[in-house]
């Protein structure tokens, strides 16, 4: 039982809540009752004076049928009704002490027995004194009547008086459980409901992927047990999710292993065997066959030495700074920067976007996107290449992403964010990727060009920078039909909790 009050703990804080809820509106209940039984008792009051009333009334008007009409039998009718009422106000007197002094009843009682007195003379009576007993009789049920209307009236007034009070008491009752209710509703609301929002608050940014220890909303026993029993599951999932990325990076780095060793044998072969043949072939080798051959070497060096840079260029941890921008002129940058791509495959590049669209992103990373996109599309679409980029703002729920395309990025694009997407687009008219190859379009050294042409980090530095801008990247082709690219970025950015 001492826990069932313990202040300490959210259970005993409702309980008590709800024992003094319960108290109060007992008490104010019993107030209730006990003022509608009260009202009982005026009421039971009430009927008593009431057929008391009745039978005086009925008493006077066979007293005067008996001295108007000479009507023998209202005389015993007169003293019937006469002993009704003694009878009343005999098994009554204490009701009735309590409407008027505790001695009028009893006054009254003794007048209605000397009326009764009178009328059995009345028989007995002498002709000549009649009317002197006439008189009495008159004046004592004049009398008696008097005396019970005034009971009447002051029973009445009582009352009306209960009425009144037990209205403003039903009234304030009403009031005061309604004041009761609110008050342990407020305190239930500032000791559950309040900590459970901020639990929930604090709860989203976990819920996204950002894990942060909790702080207890409150100091209540279960809020403490619950955040404390999180926090540990948390930690759990923080070391089980660093010994996963432990090993995705050993993996990756196998991945990475195999594909650099891949990429650099084919020119360290070529340069190898160009070598061999120079070394047997010095001597007598026409020049122009010796030239070719320290070409093909100085081409293999180069094609080398573009790799390992690619490489160098995707290890590079780079300061990432988000900031304002135009994206208009972001792409007419990125245009002149591969400006020479795009004159040796005599390609066409159309560019569809508003002069007043903004990008929250980092400048270097979003340049880096476009020139991967296009440089991608000139590779796959070949000479003569239609390559068209356009961008609007729009609502998720209107973005069109085609059905069967391949998605990366945080949103998978559908998200909380309730904002707007700037939705970016760029497509080309190449032929197109087959359906097998959809799937592994952003695997790391996965190419379809040929060899010399690229090393397959492309579109997987392009959804990694997508990634970290908390937008998506979808890819839909049609082999024949060419390739869009679909890429959504929130309005605002979203924020880092």
């Amino acid at each position: 039982m001492a826990n069932i009050f313990d202040l300490t703990s959210l259970s005993g804080k409702i309980t008590s809540a709800y024992i003094v809820l319960v108290i109060s509106t007992t008490v104010l209940g019993i107030i209730a009752i006990s003022d509608l039984l009260f009202l009982g008792r005026q009421l039971a009051e009430g009927e008593v004076v009431s057929n008391l009333k009745d039978e005086v009334l009925e008493m006077r008007r066979d007293e005067k049928n008996l001295f108007l009409y000479s009507d023998i039998n209202a005389l015993s009718r007169a003293d019937e009704h006469a002993e009704f009422a003694q009878n009343i106000l005999q098994d009554n007197d204490k009701t009735l002490s309590s409407i008027v002094n505790e001695s009028d009843p009893a006054t009254l009682v003794k007048m209605v027995a000397a009326y009764r007195e009178k009328l059995g003379q009345w028989n007995v009576t002498a002709v000549s004194e009649k009317e002197t007993v006439q008189e009495e009789i008159r004046a004592l049920g004049h009398q008696i009547y008097l005396s019970v209307e005034t009971l009447s009236s002051k029973e009445r007034q009582m009352l009306e008086t209960a009425v009144s009070e037990s209205r403003w008491i039903l009234l304030l009752t009403i009031l005061l459980i309604v004041i009761s209710i609110l008050i342990v509703g407020r305190q239930l609301k500032r000791v559950v409901v309040n900590p459970l929002k901020q639990l929930e608050s604090r709860l989203m940014p976990i819920a996204r992927g950002h894990f942060k220890h909790l702080q207890p909303p409150s100091n209540d026993r279960e809020f403490v047990t619950f955040t404390d029993a999180f926090n540990r599951m948390l930690k759990e999932l923080e070391i089980r999710q660093k010994r996963m990325l432990q090993s995705e990076k050993l993996a990756s780095l196998g991945i990475l292993a195999s594909g650099v060793a891949h990429e650099l044998n084919n020119p360290l072969s070529n340069i190898s065997s160009s070598c061999q043949l120079l070394l047997e072939e010095l001597t007598e080798a026409d020049p122009a066959q010796l030239n070719a051959w320290l070409k093909q070497i100085d081409s293999e060096t180069e094609r080398g030495r573009n790799i390992v840079r690619t490489l160098l260029d995707f290890g590079s941890q780079r300061v990432f700074k988000k900031e304002q921008l135009n994206l208009l002129g972001i792409i007419n940058e990125t245009q002149i920067i591969i400006g020479k791509s795009l004159r040796e495959y005599a390609a066409d590049l159309s560019i569809n976007i508003p002069t007043e669209l903004v990008l929250h992103a980092d400048k270097q990373r979003i340049q880096q996107l476009f020139i991967n996109l296009i440089q991608n599309a000139l590779h796959a679409s070949g000479q003569g290449a239609h390559l068209r980029i356009s961008a609007i703002l729009t609502d998720r729920s209107v973005s069109m992403i085609p059905e069967g395309a391949e998605v990366a990025g945080n949103l998978n694009c559908s998200t909380d964010y309730d904002g707007q997407f700037v939705e970016i687009l760029v497509s080309d008219d190449g032929p197109g990727i087959p359906g097998e190859n959809l799937s592994k379009i952003f695997d790391p050294f996965f190419t379809t060009s040929e060899p010399g042409r690229g090393i397959g980090l492309g579109l997987f530095i392009t959804q990694e920078i997508v990634r970290e801008h908390d937008g998506c990247i979808a890819i839909a082709s049609t082999p024949g039909k060419g390739t869009q690219v679909i890429v959504l970025f929130p309005e605002k950015g979203v924020n880092r909790a």
